[in-house]
């Protein structure tokens, strides 16, 4: 005869109530908690309903200590599952608190709208991939990331072994619009300049002028083809005016944490983004004007800040940046302060070839740089024009 089924994880048996004593009653029931091991709970109070009811508050809080993905199955909520992921990924050391905000807001905003209501079986691979059509029909962009979530959502429940197999792996693969890497012409580049230097200085204008720090934070990133967030973490430590060229080392970026505010962030987007790099003229002579601004003892000063010392915010750059787009007559081109890194990619790599290029904007491959960066450059050099002048006709 087979014996009782053993209770799975973080489950209880049947509840009994006994009375100890006058006016006093204990209920117990035994839990199997997360180790495997089978252990009785009890819980005694003046009567049988306070006594059971502390009795489920304490296997509830077992359940919690042993993990909310130990508790699911395929039955339980989408939600749940989404939440137990989501507190895996905040106690992962390895990943940036920036990187935890954005999957936290791509949760809440893309995928548990849709989601919320299903339980984890019923998130399928049919209902996965009308839902990844939907967002297509929105964006590459959306699509992509809901896929992301959700894939890593889903991989989480394979390895609590709530679900045998990942649905989202056997979607469609989205094929991703044709894109070409634009640089800036000479003049756009002439135009974002000149806007620039005039940006809030004329004369009557009310409010408070500009400091000019974004116009020297252009001739910057054009020298340096750094991203925005590396640029504004650069310190006087960081500058070297004495080598030939000056030399810039970047090894940090600047950061806005939810709680946190902003931040310089001990290292760049990825370990393989620190560098250094050599400084044309036009930059240095800007670095050489920030320093000035700067106690010489202070080595950790960052070249750009606040009025009160502090980090600037990216967010507030390139919304002066946009401004200044404005003002030159450059709005609605899809122009960021990405576009210098561009720029730079493409000067570098047309010039220098394709490997200086990914060197001087701190990439592991050339592929990201040919694919994302450097415009292609689609002049025909003009020797094989003095070949293919073998094929003419007889004089």
């Amino acid at each position: 005869m087979a014996g009782r089924p053993r209770l799975p994880i973080s489950t209880f048996g049947s509840i009994t109530t006994t009375k100890v004593g006058p006016e006093r009653f204990r209920a117990t029931t035994v839990f199997r908690d997360s180790d495997g091991q089978v252990r009785q709970v009890g819980a005694t109070r003046p009567s049988r309903n306070a006594a059971v009811a502390a009795l489920k508050e304490e296997l509830a809080s077992r359940v919690r200590a042993g993990g909310v993905g130990d508790s699911l199955n395929a039955g339980s909520p989408f939600r749940l599952l989404a939440e137990a992921w989501m507190e895996d990924v905040l106690l992962d050391v390895d990943r940036a608190q920036g990187t935890k905000d954005v999957y936290e807001s791509e949760l809440r905003r893309l995928v548990l709208p849709h989601f919320e209501n299903f339980t984890i079986r019923e998130v399928t691979v049919g209902r996965i991939e009308l839902f990844l059509r939907m967002q297509r029909a929105k964006s590459y962009t959306r699509a992509k990331h809901s896929r992301n979530i959700l894939g890593m959502i889903m991989a989480f429940a394979v390895r609590r072994e709530i679900i045998p197999r990942n649905p989202v792996t056997e979607t469609s693969r989205m094929k991703k619009p044709p894109h070409t890497p634009k640089a800036l012409t000479p003049e756009q580049l002439g135009a974002i300049r000149l806007a620039a230097r005039e940006w809030r200085t004329e004369e009557g204008r009310m409010g408070p002028r500009s400091d000019g720090q974004v116009r020297d934070i252009i001739e910057v990133m054009l020298g340096t083809a750094t991203r925005i967030g590396e640029v504004l973490a650069l310190r006087q430590c960081d500058i070297d005016m004495d080598a030939d060229p000056p030399r810039v080392t970047v090894c940090g970026t600047i950061v806005v944490n939810r709680g946190a505010g902003v931040l310089r962030q001990e290292h760049p987007k990825t370990h393989e983004s620190n560098r250094v790099i050599g400084v044309p003229e036009f930059a240095a002579d800007v670095i050489r004007e920030r320093l000035k601004l700067i106690d010489p003892a202070d080595s950790d000063h960052l070249l750009f800040f606040s009025r009160t010392g502090t980090p600037l915010t990216p967010y507030n750059v390139r919304r002066t940046f946009r401004g200044i787009l404005r003002a030159a007559g450059l709005e609605g081109l899809n122009i960021s302060p990405h576009s210098f890194r561009r720029t730079g990619a493409t000067l570098l790599a047309n010039e220098l070839g394709m490997q200086a290029a990914a060197d001087v904007l701190g990439h592991t491959s050339t592929s990201t740089t040919k694919a994302h960066y450097a415009e292609p450059d689609r002049t025909v050099k003009p020797g094989p024009a003095a070949v293919m002048q073998k094929l003419a006709p007889p004089k």
